[in-house]
């Protein structure tokens, strides 16, 4: 039987019991150390400090930035998301070292029973079914869990650290330090919890870790740098917008600085798949263009090696591209694909350049090399830039929003010469920002926000949020297909009982609390949480709205528990939290939503 509510109306609730996430509270600050991993679409790495370096400045943060791939040519501060594991699915290597082994597999035909994962973590943002059972596809079409996965990954970048620290001297138990795990603003909350949980995986517990969201972790680190010009960018009410621009999205959102200092958030995180992978995805489609896919397929199948060598130098050319450019680009042409496509084709490779119809004239060949023109190699970048600028002329027309004088360009992407050409000549009336090593401002910001999880004031809601009550049935106002009989009287189901609003701005901490009776002897009870794109839906059936996971009530652990409860939901933090007080004891206990429980 559902429990009946001491204001007048009953919380439906659901039929089963899932696990408790104890969680710790954003406002205990003080750990030994922090490490922040940024597990990114297409680079991941990771950054830690001190508590007695971040008293003494906040900047001072170790970033690991020796990451270099065995056919030399390029140190990154960070590593290729990608990930290989054994036959028997026990880990193996992990970034540049997982390429490379898995191309040398390859070449002897050996890589078949090995599991290669590479640029895996969109699959979080693309599926709208997300559980704990989602499965993911490696490099041949094997399925693994895609937890087990994300898991492997943030173990290996954890185990890199901690070893790191110890070569430094530092000797530091599990529980001195606080992990920070980042994740772009526009993720769902089941996203966020998967990647919560994933990083159990690793070993790291709940009240160990903090999940930050890209584009505020790199505002905060701004705020400390020269090259923000602090004052004028920073003073007290100063707006700007903040454009995070990874591999795999672009994250917009737009801060206000309070008169405390803290950020409030002027407009709620947008973006979309407009990362630097798009550009990726271009430039493998032109050689798809030239050689055919069936050769292309081959050749990525069995010379995995040549195959990411072409990446890895076209991540160096990305770097020289923008408007004033060169009339030409000239880049490596593996002999391996070279060969394949003549083994294939009753022409040259040389000849398909040539006399390609698409490409006339734009491409020639000279030696092992494919010389590309200016032009064509722009257009790789159109597509993300054309869709970020329309999005952004967009954000900049919000009421809340116009004024914005200041954009602050971070991320992998944004260090792309051509991105901040463009954005220059489309908003030349706004300043541009552009920190030095932009792709490493959102991991160091994850370690400030780590220190001082209490940075950001308030956020924007994204959605509408509440839970599914009844009311009394009132002829002529409610639909008789939602009448329903019960001990309480008759009743209309499946109201939408709205907690926060669609782009309502919520302060940090802020709590949205019920009282409930739970039915006599309960100590475990589950309500569904739903959302909705709408900012004032009538019942969780309408259209927009969708179940989005559940909350746990648990007075279980309190000897001579009443049970009348006073249940609060936190919407102002990085993730949605729920606690809840019993009345007796008045002892209050926290739990993480369960958003994955599909």
């Amino acid at each position: 039987m559902p429990s009946t509510c001491n204001v007048g109306y009953i919380i439906q609730f659901a039929d089963a019991l899932f696990l408790v996430y104890l969680t710790m509270s954003d406002e205990e600050e003080g750990p030994i150390a922090v490490v922040a991993i940024d597990f990114g679409t297409t680079y991941s790495g990771y950054a830690f400090s001190l508590q007695n370096q971040f008293q003494k400045d906040p900047t001072q943060i170790f970033a690991y930035t020796n990451w270099i791939p065995s056919s030399g040519g390029l140190i990154s501060p960070k590593t290729p998301t990608s990930l290989l594991l054994k036959p028997n699915k026990d880990f193996y290597k992990f970034g540049y070292e997982a390429e490379d082994t898995y191309a040398e597999l390859a070449l002897d035909g050996k890589h078949h029973e090995y599991y290669f994962f590479r640029r895996f973590k969109m699959l979080l943002h693309r599926n709208p079914n997300l559980s704990r059972d989602t499965k993911i596809a490696d490099a041949t079409g094997k399925e693994l869990p895609a937890k087990v996965v994300f898991g492997h990954g943030i173990t290996y970048l954890k185990h890199h650290a901690e070893d790191l620290i110890k070569q430094q001297g530092y000797e530091l138990e599990d529980w001195d330090i606080r992990w920070v795990l980042t994740v772009p603003a526009i993720w769902t909350a089941p996203a966020k919890q998967f990647m919560r949980e994933a990083a159990q995986k690793a070993d790291i517990t709940n009240d160990q870790l903090l999940i930050a969201l890209e584009p505020e972790a790199a505002s905060i680190f701004c705020r400390y740098i020269p090259d923000a010009t602090g004052l004028e960018i920073f003073r007290s009410e100063s707006k700007y917008m903040v454009i995070d621009l990874g591999g795999g999205t672009a994250d917009i959102t737009v801060h206000q600085v309070d008169n405390d200092g803290t950020l409030r958030e002027l407009h709620r995180a947008t973006g979309g798949a407009w990362g630097g992978t798009k550009v990726d995805a271009a430039y493998e489609q032109f050689f798809i263009d030239i050689v055919g896919e069936e050769v292309w397929m081959e050749f990525r199948a069995t010379n995995g090696g040549d195959y990411f060598d072409i990446f890895r130098e076209f991540e160096l050319k990305k770097r020289t591209v923008k408007a004033d450019m060169q009339p030409r680009i000239v880049v490596k042409v593996p002999m391996s694909l070279r060969n394949l496509y003549d083994s294939k084709n009753t022409e040259t490779f040389n000849d398909a350049v040539k006399n390609h119809e698409m490409y006339y004239q734009r491409i020639s060949t000279i030696s092992d090399k494919l010389k590309i023109d200016s032009e064509l190699v722009k257009g790789f970048f159109r597509d993300p830039l054309d869709k970020l600028i329309e999005h952004l002329q967009q954000v900049l027309m919000v009421p809340k929003v116009r004024g914005t004088k200041t954009f602050l360009l971070v991320g992998g992407f944004a260090e792309s010469p051509i991105v901040q050409d463009t954005l220059r000549g489309k908003f030349p009336h706004i300043k541009l920002i552009t920190p030095a090593e932009a792709g490493l401002t959102v991991l160091k910001g994850a370690v400030i926000f780590g220190h001082k999880p209490l940075s950001i004031g308030s956020r924007i809601s994204h959605l509408t949020f509440g839970i599914a009550i009844s009311k009394p049935f009132i002829d002529g106002h409610h639909p008789s297909e939602k009448k329903l009989d019960t001990a309480s009287g008759i009743m209309c189901r499946d109201i939408f009982h709205k907690y926060i609003e669609n782009d309502e701005s919520v302060e940090h901490g802020c709590m949205q609390t019920v009282p409930l009776t739970m039915d006599k002897g309960s100590t475990i009870s589950r309500v569904r949480v739903y959302s909705s794109t709408n900012r004032d839906p009538m019942f969780v059936t309408d259209e927009g709205c969708r179940l989005l996971g559940e909350m746990i009530i648990n007075v279980g652990s309190i000897e001579d528990a009443s049970n009348s409860v006073s249940v609060g939901l936190s919407f102002g933090k990085t993730e949605l939290t729920v606690e809840a007080r019993e009345k007796t004891s008045r002892q209050t206990f926290r739990a993480r939503f369960d958003f994955l429980n599909n």
